[in-house]
């Protein structure tokens, strides 16, 4: 039997932000620019020379945290792809650790990143932007990496390539959940470059001899050659 691919997951941190930098030594900044701050301009290299490597790659959809580190990395590699190609916010992919009481941006803030931005179906919208509470526990974190992973395999199963651009910490725990292992349990950790790409590839059950779910790489780095 011959393998049969369901579904390919690219899991993608964003570019380097100022935050990553060190916010340049700032100290008086805004909660926004604090919480939700915006790439370098080494991180929108990093995101350029992503696109450029994924360019004939041709995913299927395309998934992104709202905030707008993550969006504008999103941006930079979808809009090289061979056709247009719409991006689906989906506030559940946020980082870890975000404080309650600040509310994001809306998403017209994030179409001046990229027009073709729309919310994802049937997520979690009650709440139109993220509000994750930065007390959010470890079992916590666990269950909303799931639901992601459930959202995505429910929804495409006929060897579809999804890309999705999230963050560190956060990919963490959907990278060790995939592997079976008990975040709240940790026995070692990730470390995931900016825009580092995690490839994980679902087989429909049975039709693979090396198992049902397969890892292609884990925080590949190859796109940086073309920086």
């Amino acid at each position: 039997m011959e393998p049969v691919i369901e579904l390919e997951l690219y899991l993608i941190r964003h570019g380097e932000s100022v935050g990553n930098a060190g916010y340049g030594g700032r100290t008086d900044l805004t909660l926004k620019e604090a919480v939700d701050p915006v790439l370098t301009e080494k991180g929108i290299a990093q995101a350029v020379a992503a696109g450029e490597f994924y360019k004939n790659t041709d995913f299927d959809a395309f998934y992104s945290s709202a905030m707008l580190r993550t969006t504008r990395t999103a941006a930079e590699i979808a809009k090289r792809q061979p056709k247009e190609k719409l991006l689906y916010i989906m506030p559940e992919l946020c980082e870890v650790g975000i404080p309650l009481e600040y509310t994001g941006v809306e998403i017209d803030e994030l179409r001046e990143i990229y027009p073709l931005v729309q919310y994802a179906e049937g997520a979690d919208y009650e709440l139109t932007r993220m509000r994750y509470d930065k007390h959010e526990t470890p079992e916590n974190v666990y269950a909303r990496a799931q639901s992601v992973i459930d959202y995505m395999r429910a929804r495409y199963k006929n060897g579809e390539k999804v890309a999705i651009v999230s963050h560190a910490a956060f990919l963490t725990n959907v990278i060790l959940l995939i592997m079976g292992l008990d975040k709240t349990k940790p026995v070692f950790d990730v470390d995931i470059y900016n825009t580092g790409v995690t490839r994980v590839i679902y087989y429909k059950p049975g039709t693979n001899k090396w198992g049902d779910t397969v890892f292609g790489c884990i925080n590949d780095s190859s796109h940086f050659t073309l920086l």
